[in-house]
């Protein structure tokens, strides 16, 4: 039974639920009990905390609120000590993700293989004047054809040289669409500046922000 279908039985059965469970039994969850239980919040998001299986009893909740022993058993340290946990996790969430979209971009992940094309350039470029040392020769000596053969293969490496040398240049185009993210500084998700607001309120309203 997945997460919703169980919330939504408890719902419809919350009225013959057993209310005769002692809110100080071990299957009870006792973040109901105080307040919420957060691994409601987050169901079918990415920051799913997975399902509890504990019960969640809104009338042992009320029993509890009434009983002189709240606040007596530990339950609410507990549950802030696990909030406070939760919101540690999701700080260091939000810095490790503001740290990957700021962070200046070192060369191999900018341009990987930067260095195989610039030695790739410049064998291309000596081949280039060894060819052409070569064609001066050649029609110096009126071998004709040969010259022209050569000057057929410089044409041919001198365009395999000016894709090259545009390549060394080239920014890596996943790097420059990650730079364009921003995060957000509630829930941690990464999100597109400037985006439709209908995207940006569906982001606001959904459950990941809400929780």
């Amino acid at each position: 039974m997945t997460d919703a279908a169980r919330e939504l039985l408890n719902e419809l059965m919350g009225a013959y639920q057993n209310t005769q469970l002692d809110f100080k039994a071990p299957n009870i969850c006792k973040d109901h009990l105080v307040k919420f239980c957060p691994n409601q919040l987050f169901t079918n998001t990415k920051a799913d905390l997975g399902s509890c299986n504990l019960v969640h009893d809104d009338k042992l909740r009320e029993a509890y609120e009434k009983s002189d022993e709240r606040g007596r058993l530990g339950y609410e340290s507990r549950f802030y000590a696990r909030l406070q946990q939760l919101l540690h996790d999701l700080d260091r969430k939000i810095r490790r993700a503001n740290a990957r979209v700021n962070a200046e971009a070192d060369e191999q992940l900018m341009n990987p293989h930067k260095e195989e094309k610039e030695e790739k350039a410049i064998m291309l470029d000596e081949k280039i004047k060894t060819l052409m040392t070569e064609i001066e020769k050649a029609g110096e000596e009126g071998r004709v054809d040969e010259a022209a053969r050569l000057s057929n293969q410089v044409e041919r490496l001198q365009e395999d040289l000016r894709v090259v040398k545009e390549r060394i240049n080239t920014v890596n185009p996943m790097f420059m669409n990650e730079k364009r993210l921003e995060v957000c500084d509630v829930c941690g998700a990464l999100l597109v500046p400037n985006d439709a607001s209908k995207r940006l309120d569906a982001h606001i309203e959904g459950k990941q922000h809400q929780g």
